[in-house]
């Protein structure tokens, strides 16, 4: 199948129709996600020194290994 004008046309167009829901969305809800996920920084972040963790670890037994 080949990939026209047309087609990346439509793309662009998705995808800026889709950024702008995206935007109206978030900002419409706003008030509630102060409320719901204000630790939301804190979580991403602990999971992201867990996932490092593990692979420093992991690194460090392969090197171990003969």
């Amino acid at each position: 199948m080949n990939i026209g004008p047309g087609h990346w046309i439509f793309a662009a167009l998705f995808m800026i129709a889709f950024a702008f829901v995206l935007a109206f969305s978030f900002r419409k809800d706003k008030r509630t996600h102060k409320a719901h996920y204000s630790n939301a920084g804190i979580i991403a972040i602990i999971i992201g020194a867990s996932v490092l963790m593990l692979i420093i670890i992991k690194v460090a037994l392969r090197q171990l290994a003969p």
